[in-house]
């Protein structure tokens, strides 16, 4: 009787490890804007089989101002329905999720038969401050069985010069897609399977158009691809780390004029590239066919497919996979007397000189010294909300180590604009990281930081009294400053006092002179470098001119108002100014409550605004975008109120977060539509 139970077991060991591979069809297409005019059969219908998930990512359906500020667009069903139309004859589909951020759409479809679950969708915005959805990526992820999966549909940095900002887009999206639903919220790489695809607008380097175009007419793809910066970069960077691409065996899908298959004769003449690409990180996925379907012509772009077949667990759990039967049950008799056994390279971190905006990363080393996979995980520190202070990040949050074996994680220190609000000038920073062995002990890893005071993350108040740069001023002065004892004495710094803080003068002041034709100026982004250097100017007094280009000056202002700790319109006032958006005489009124500082700063941003509305026309800049754009910079909601509605999925949220949008843009419209008169 206990062979028989025995040889029972043995076959459940056995279909715990077993895969069953699923047939995944992964699509993209930049469509320019344009409706479905062309049928997608010899897209989406193009193989035999039909496959279990469809999972297909539009870029550009729709780049109207409209659909930037609303999360609605008529293109959006035009698409889904089309899509719907020509899913595979063979087999019956239901729409597993669909995600937008305006222009870029991503749908996921699985056949009748399986059944997902945990499913979720996130979307990152990499345009200005986070705010213009004009690039970035959206997600879906889901379970199947015992096998996570997610599809990311991205849009990345355009323009053969902006490879750094295309990496940056990446390093972004991959870094803030988090899906809320799960607490803690669940990351990218903590995913098994992961397929990445979308408008990457990686470009071919160092030749010229007509080589390049002899080239792609010579099916020279090898010599091409040598010189294509996505392959440049693959297995030699943090770009796309740990991501596999098959091999591209079809002409270029960009640039093209619309409704041909002739390269590009405008006025650009950009040259050809492969901007459309798919791909994907994990173990057992195998891919069948990459291609472009240059066949449907109403884009420059050419939509581009693959199709794969993915492993799916259909038993057992990811700490099991790897262990043999025969480990397992030599595992299950003997797991009394085994325990978890690790090695650290380092038992506390120290971090030193830490400047806004600018990370810090070292490396922890997990080495299993014990007879038994050991899997750990970051956990909560006492009572804590989550697993370290908003300053300190980990990746992988958990894994799991077989013996002899070495995980490391990547401990990062980064202090944002979210962070800098509440730092009131502690320059020494200290956590605890609390390390957990599973079915073994806690390991506490101190960290300790060091930070360099900015004048980003300081108040109003506090600036309109510091005349030299903040880096002069000792910290224990710049906290005597802020008090507010302090600002109500008659101290002799009173008679001192700025109308408005100089760093908000001179930013201003340099998009005055430099700005007022440059188009897209808010709506562009800046370089990270750049606005790590006009930070230092900033902080130091010199250079005496900003350096950068406009829209990283431009970008640097909105980022110094997002970090202040109390917001231009007080938090206080959050909510009464919301109630009077409709009544400008009401908003003036409720103007007279925010203090003089604040007040001061409110009117000149506005009177500066107004001067760029003169050139509108010009500059894209219409009045209803920077209402929007610096109404959610002016009004921002107490931390205490409806602190999970942006984080939150469900329909009462979202709708409470865009109307409180809408009235934050109405509020500020009106001062920029009408001279305010105290």
């Amino acid at each position: 009787m206990m062979d028989v139970d025995r040889e029972d077991e043995e076959k459940e060991d056995i279909q715990r490890d077993q895969l069953r591979f699923f047939r995944v069809f992964c699509g993209t297409w930049n469509v320019n804007e344009q409706s479905p005019m062309e049928a997608l059969g010899t897209w989406l219908e193009r193989d035999d089989e039909p496959p279990d998930i469809y999972a297909i990512g539009f870029q550009e359906i729709d780049m109207s101002i409209d659909a930037m500020l609303s999360t609605d667009s008529k293109k959006e069903a035009e698409w889904e329905d089309a899509v719907k139309t020509y899913l595979h004859p063979k087999a019956k589909y239901i729409k597993v999720k669909s995600s937008r951020l305006m222009g870029m759409l991503l749908l996921v479809y699985i056949q009748e038969q399986h059944i997902p679950a945990n499913v979720d969708t996130e979307q990152v915005a990499t345009g200005i401050m986070g705010f213009m959805g004009n690039k970035g990526g959206v997600g879906i992820r889901m379970t199947i069985c015992n096998t996570s999966i997610c599809f990311i549909n991205s849009h990345l940095a355009a323009r053969e010069e902006e490879l750094e900002r295309r990496n940056q887009d990446y390093r972004d999206i991959s870094s803030k897609m988090t899906f809320k639903r799960f607490s803690p919220p669940l990351t990218l790489d903590e995913h098994d399977l992961i397929f990445w695809f979308g408008d990457l607008n990686f470009r071919i380097d160092d030749m010229s158009v007509n080589e390049l175009k002899n080239s792609v007419h010579s099916n020279e793809f090898t010599r091409l691809l040598s010189h294509d910066q996505l392959c440049k970069q693959l297995g030699k960077s943090d770009v796309f780390c740990g991501y596999t691409e098959g091999v591209i065996n079809f002409r270029p899908s960009y640039r093209y004029n619309p409704g041909t298959d002739i390269w590009d004769t405008s006025e650009k003449r950009r040259p050809p590239a492969w901007c459309d690409r798919i791909l994907w990180k994990g173990s057992g996925i195998r891919q069948l066919r990459y291609n472009s379907h240059p066949e449907l012509k109403i884009s420059d772009h050419k939509p581009v497919s693959a199709l794969f077949d993915a492993g799916i667990r259909v038993g057992g759990d990811r700490s099991n996979r790897t262990l043999t039967k025969d480990a397992m049950g030599e595992l299950d008799r003997i797991e009394e007397e085994y325990t978890p056994q690790v090695k650290l390279n380092t038992t506390e971190f120290y971090f030193e000189n830490v400047r806004f905006i600018e990370s810090q990363q070292k490396e922890l080393a997990i080495t299993n010294t014990g007879r038994v996979p050991v899997e750990y995980k970051f956990v909560n520190e006492m009572d804590g909300v989550s697993f370290s202070t908003p300053w300190v990040s980990v990746c992988p949050r958990k894994h799991t180590v077989m013996p002899g074996d070495t995980s490391y994680v990547r401990l990062k220190v980064l202090i944002d604009k979210e962070v800098v609000r509440d730092l009131n000038f502690r320059v020494s920073l200290d956590d605890i990281l609390v390390l957990h062995l599973n079915s073994g002990r806690d390991i506490f890893i101190p960290i300790h930081a060091t930070y360099i005071p900015s004048s980003f993350g300081t108040s109003i108040e506090t600036l309109v009294y510091v005349h030299g740069p903040i880096r002069d001023v000792p910290v224990t002065e710049l906290i005597q400053v802020g008090d507010t004892a302090f600002l109500n004495s008659m101290d002799p710094y009173s008679s001192r006092k700025y109308i408005c803080p100089k760093e908000i003068f001179r930013l201003v002041n340099h998009l005055y002179r430099y700005g007022g034709e440059q188009i897209s100026m808010f709506l562009t982004r800046g370089h990270p470098s750049e606005i790590k250097q006009i930070r230092d100017a900033l902080d130091t007094g010199t250079p005496e001119y900003l350096p950068g280009s406009v829209h990283s000056v431009a970008e640097a202002l909105l980022l110094f108002l997002e970090s202040l700790p109390e917001p231009v319109i007080p938090s206080t006032l959050y909510h009464s100014c919301l109630q009077c958006s409709t009544d400008f005489h009401r908003c003036k009124k409720e103007l007279q409550a925010v203090p003089d500082s604040h007040r001061n700063v409110f009117k000149y941003l506005c009177a500066f605004l107004r001067e760029l509305l003169k050139y509108a026309d010009q500059d894209d800049l219409g009045v209803k975008i920077l209402a929007s754009l610096f109404g959610n910079v002016f009004l921002r909601a107490p931390p205490s109120s409806n602190k999970d509605d942006r984080h939150s999925s469900t329909p009462h949220s979202k709708s409470r977060v865009r109307a409180e949008d809408s009235q934050k843009a109405a509020f500020v419209y009106h001062f920029l539509t009408n001279e305010y008169d105290e």
